[in-house]
């Protein structure tokens, strides 16, 4: 899936956020790393807004560690920009799946900041991959 489309995995949902000073860097502007973090705290609101907390997911013994993650910056923001980070599922395997991210700036005419994605493996509770669970699936993908 390419940014500049309209095409976007559904379900999605949207994270709202305030950049805060400590978010940025001695030029003024959000220090790279952060975008990771946003990814991160967009991902659980994806997962809570489907109905169930990454948490409880861990609670029946499953767990979604990051295998591989990929930030493309197009556009700063700075402190007291609020940024939207739109989230959706863009890929399932047999035993991990990928989010996608794309990131803007809601303060500066809605401009596109950021895109990403994070791969996840499916693993039990010693780290060994497993089969994404059904029930996970139906959770995620249920309107």
């Amino acid at each position: 899936m390419s940014a500049e489309t309209n095409a976007f995995p559904q379900p999605e949902c949207t994270w709202v956020h305030r950049v805060s000073y400590g978010e940025t860097d001695a030029m003024g502007v959000v220090y790279y790393a952060n975008y990771l973090h946003w990814f991160e705290q967009a991902r659980s609101f994806f997962i809570r807004e489907h109905g169930m907390s990454y948490k409880e997911i861990e609670a029946r013994e499953v767990a979604l560690p990051v295998r591989e993650a990929h930030c493309r910056y197009r556009s700063p923001a700075g402190y007291e920009d609020q940024i939207a980070v739109r989230t959706g599922i863009s890929e399932w395997r047999r035993a991990s799946l990928t989010f996608v991210y794309h990131i803007h700036n809601t303060s500066r005419g809605n401009v596109l900041m950021a895109t990403g994605t994070t791969q996840h493996a499916c693993t039990n509770p010693s780290g060994r991959p497993m089969p994404v669970p059904q029930w996970l699936k139906t959770i995620v993908l249920s309107p």
